[in-house]
């Protein structure tokens, strides 16, 4: 069962992926979402030894990361 991205919760980063990018071809790989992790891109919940991370707030991350501002008209 798929959530919803808005509701609140801690997921797996496999299930966050899907959720965040719902659409199979264009979603990253897991070790590229593992990479942002480790750089410190996107926010990660430990508990023990398991990560999990709350969706609304990766995609938050990951928009203020990595989107492109619009080009500027003269």
């Amino acid at each position: 069962m798929v959530a919803s991205p808005d509701s609140p919760q801690l997921v797996g980063a496999e299930e966050c992926i899907e959720l965040i990018f719902p659409c199979e071809k264009s979603r990253p790989g897991l070790r590229t979402f593992r990479q942002w992790q480790a750089q410190g891109y996107i926010p990660v919940h430990r508990i023990g030894r398991r990560t999990y991370f709350d969706p609304v707030q990766v995609r938050a991350a990951i928009e203020r990361r990595f989107r492109i501002a619009p080009a500027e008209v003269r």
